[in-house]
């Protein structure tokens, strides 16, 4: 069981900001802890209080160093005094005793502390919102019972009410609860605080307690956020094209989760890391816009806006739109549909001959992406796309003019042809009769909301799909083929996996659960070249972060795929390690350590399909395919902008293998 000092740190733990009671004055702080010994004191019998005084019960030592000092003191005081004096006496030792929890907490298993000092509950409390088991019974964490016992009609335990009471009297409360939710449960505090002897007698003391005169602190300038040195006119430009994570991570080191960055033309402040990360879950929606960043993707295709633009409910309800249309069953009911996909595009691979991967891929994901999304195929269209998507990207980050080229002009003319073609495409055979399809729900949208989605956003809402997929899926799979063939033993075990996936017979969502060692090398793949390493966004409400506070109007780039570097999370990062991702490991479900599709409400849609249909296309090949091993000396090259692609990475077929007509059926 846990000391009520112990539970009381747990209960002010800001999750959001990693840190402790970051609004709780030191003093109010300080007497919470005070009351939490005092009152662990009297449940070990060895003080008892009642209005006037506190009595000594017992002087035995618990062994305890919490508890100790103040037990002592009392044993040793030559007076009797009433339990406000020892409030005030206990209240001194206040940071030695948050200290003294902290420690303990985290050799529980409960808290850890992270890069920079950030505190946060441990995976697996985080998770399941349960200490680790000590004393044979689960508890669950103070924050959930006590929110629980305040919201509801449950009967709480003489402990929990203690802490309520001890919680309301230090203004606990007013740190962790908004002011309508303090005025939903006023009535259930006043009601609970007086249940318990102690908590009663402990809130008295402590309201009964005036604050000490403290000179008004005088006025501090805040912080200056760091500023990454750059060059002339170029700023951190050159940096971050040769490796964009890595240049965050450099930072992010050095400088701590914020600091300031310049590319050509553009200013940043940069927050990186898994605390980053985690601010961009919890405070994303409230705090940040997403308009101005990515404003240029959609005009230069003559569109008034996209999902990617979006904040707010239109956001909302186009995100739970398009969600239908990228969820993982889709992958999964039509599997055997993206094996015969697969097989038809890799069985136009040249056998002996060298060739490149990534546009190879390209052409195997866009029939993937065409049919699953839109039942139409983009052949003669890929390398436009993704000449397109690469204008687009670039428009938006740092080259605002770059769509005046001609090349860039061509693709987008291109695009708009292919899109007209998949509208006249589904005009002419309606919408798929089971499952409808990405196209059928936009389509569906715009029936029940033409103004959410106009007619002159329908192009680039058709072409998204395609331009995604052909962009970082296919990216992901060139980086996955890499790993695979530089590591001989992992490519061995995976075609045993696609062997006895197959040997099955046709691919069913079921077998798609047995391809362990494919899903784990693609989270592997997804660490070291993450599908979206950083993300832009505008200031829409000035906010806190790190100790410094940003302006609203403030162009941001946050840094969510920073933890995947650090070693803190990830030992030894650079190296490609698959079981990383087992059950005894874990090491990816640490709290922000790991996003590669992104953090927040613009999380990438296809985080959950993406991974199983990487699998899947990577069993199909090396089931019907033998690759050539890799130079143990081959390094890959890397572009790093405006998004991660493998660069002149060549693959050979050495043969392709025999199987009986029955077994793949």
């Amino acid at each position: 069981m846990l000391r009520f000092a112990e539970e009381i740190l747990v209960l002010v733990l800001d999750e959001a900001r990693g840190e402790l009671a970051p609004a709780l004055p030191a003093r109010s702080f300080d007497l919470a802890l005070a009351g939490a010994v005092l009152m662990d004191l009297a449940l070990e019998d060895r003080i008892d209080t009642d209005p006037e005084r506190l009595i000594l019960v017992d002087s035995t030592p618990l062994g305890d160093d919490i508890l100790d000092p103040t037990l002592s003191e009392i044993a040793s005081a030559g007076e009797t005094h009433d339990t406000g004096y020892w409030l005030e006496w206990t209240a001194r030792r206040g940071r030695r005793i948050r200290k003294a929890a902290l420690a303990r907490l985290t050799e529980r298993g409960v808290l850890r502390s992270e890069a920079h000092g950030v505190l946060s509950l441990t995976p697996s409390v985080s998770r399941s919102r349960r200490y680790p088991v000590s004393d044979g019974q689960p508890v669950e964490e103070a924050r959930l019972r006590i929110m629980r016992i305040l919201f509801s009609d449950d009967v709480p335990d003489p402990r929990d009410i203690a802490i309520i009471a001890l919680a309301n009297a230090c203004g606990v409360f007013r740190t962790i609860l908004s002011s309508e939710e303090r005025e939903q449960v006023r009535d259930r505090i006043d009601l609970l605080k007086n249940l318990d002897l102690i908590g009663r007698t402990m809130s008295l003391a402590i309201e009964g307690l005036d604050a000490p005169d403290e000179p008004a602190p005088e006025p501090r300038r805040p912080k200056e956020i760091p500023v990454v040195p750059g060059l002339p006119l170029l700023g951190n430009g050159l940096a971050m094209r040769r490796g964009l994570v890595a240049f965050l991570a450099r930072q992010y080191r050095e400088l701590g989760p914020i600091f300031r960055i310049r590319a050509p033309g553009r200013r940043f402040v940069c927050i990186a890391g898994p605390e980053a990360a985690n601010f961009l879950t919890s405070h994303g929606k409230t705090v940040f816009r997403s308009l101005e960043p990515m404003a240029s993707m959609h005009n230069q295709m003559d569109s008034s806006r996209s999902i990617v633009t979006m904040d707010g409910i239109d956001h909302v309800t186009t995100r739970k739109a398009q969600a239908k249309g990228y969820a993982v069953r889709i992958m999964r009911n039509r599997a055997q549909e993206v094996v015969d996909i697969t097989r038809d595009e890799i069985g136009k691979w040249s056998v002996g001959e060298p060739f490149e991967a990534l546009p190879a891929f390209q052409d195997v994901i866009g029939e993937q992406m065409g049919h699953m999304m839109a039942g139409y195929s983009p052949e003669g269209y890929t390398r436009d796309l993704s000449t397109l998507l690469g204008g687009l990207l670039l428009s938006a980050a740092t080259v605002p003019h770059v769509m005046r080229l001609g090349r860039f002009r061509r693709a987008r003319e291109r695009a708009r042809e292919l899109a007209q073609a998949v509208l006249a495409h589904k005009r002419k055979v309606g919408p798929r009769r089971t499952t409808p399809d990405f196209i059928d729900l936009m389509l569906e949208l715009r029936e029940a909301d033409p103004q959410l989605l106009p007619e002159t956003n329908l192009p680039l809402t058709v072409l998204a799909p395609y331009m995604v997929g052909l962009d970082t899926t296919a990216s992901t799979c060139a980086f996955m083929i890499y790993n695979v063939v530089k590591h001989p033993q992992i490519m061995e075990s995976m075609t045993a996996e696609a062997d006895a996936l197959f040997d099955r017979g046709r691919v069913s969502a079921e077998g798609l659960k047995n391809l362990d060692v494919a899903r784990r090398v693609a989270m592997e793949t997804l660490r070291l070249h993450p599908v979206s390493p950083a993300v832009l966004r505008t200031t829409a409400n000035s906010f806190e972060f790190a100790g410094h506070r940003v302006r609203a109007g403030t162009q941001v780039m946050i840094g969510t795929a920073v933890g995947h570097t650090l070693e803190e999370y990830f030992p030894d990062p650079e190296r490609f390690d698959i079981d990383r991702y087992t059950p005894a490991r874990g090491e990816h479900r640490q709290r922000g350590a790991y996003a590669p599709f992104g953090a927040g409400n613009h999380r990438c849609l296809g985080s959950g399909l993406v991974p199983v249909q990487l699998a899947l296309t990577m069993a199909t090949i090396l089931r019907e395919l033998e690759l050539e091993p890799l130079a143990p000396g081959y390094a890959l090259r890397v572009r790093s902008f405006p998004t991660m692609q493998p660069m002149d990475f060549r693959i050979r077929v050495l043969r392709r293998r025999a199987h009986s007509v029955a077994a793949t059926a």
